[in-house]
């Protein structure tokens, strides 16, 4: 899941949490930003990921994110778009997911319901990968806990 924000003429991915925009045409690269406690002490920054801080690139399933959303508040006015990331690099499995040192877009789904869908897919393509288009129907059909990317391609 990113966010969505306009940065100079187009829409652009950005993460849901930080104001780091995924740029177009190269990959994202984890950086840690040295703020996370680790035995009570502030941990110094470092490559990311590492197996003793939060740090990194994180991907999950439609599952994880299905619960992801359910404990997590984003402001209402966040546009929100889905899809599939390619995680690579140094890639640390956890329960709730993966965090990597490298990600880029691998297909992104833009539901209707969000103000200026259609634009916004349309400057996604800068991505260079496929943009979908989801009504509501797919929309909630794609956060069902059974729901893969095949059902809604």
């Amino acid at each position: 899941m990113w966010g969505v924000e306009r940065e100079g003429e187009a829409y652009r991915l950005r993460s849901p949490f930080r104001n780091d925009v995924w740029p177009a045409g190269e990959p994202l690269v984890a950086q840690c930003a040295g703020s996370d406690l680790v035995f009570g002490a502030r941990e110094r920054r470092h490559e990311a990921p590492s197996p003793s801080c939060r740090c990194g690139l994180y991907g999950g399933t439609y599952s994880d994110l299905r619960a992801f959303l359910n404990a997590t508040f984003l402001p209402p006015a966040e546009a929100a778009v889905l899809g599939r990331t390619s995680l690579w690099g140094v890639v640390i499995d956890e329960r709730s997911g993966w965090r990597a040192e490298y990600a880029y877009p691998e297909r992104l789904l833009v539901p209707t319901l969000l103000r200026g869908a259609e634009q916004i897919a349309a400057d996604l393509e800068d991505y260079g990968v496929p943009v979908v288009m989801l009504n509501v129907a797919e929309t909630f059909a794609a956060l069902r806990p059974t729901a893969s990317l095949r059902s809604v391609e």
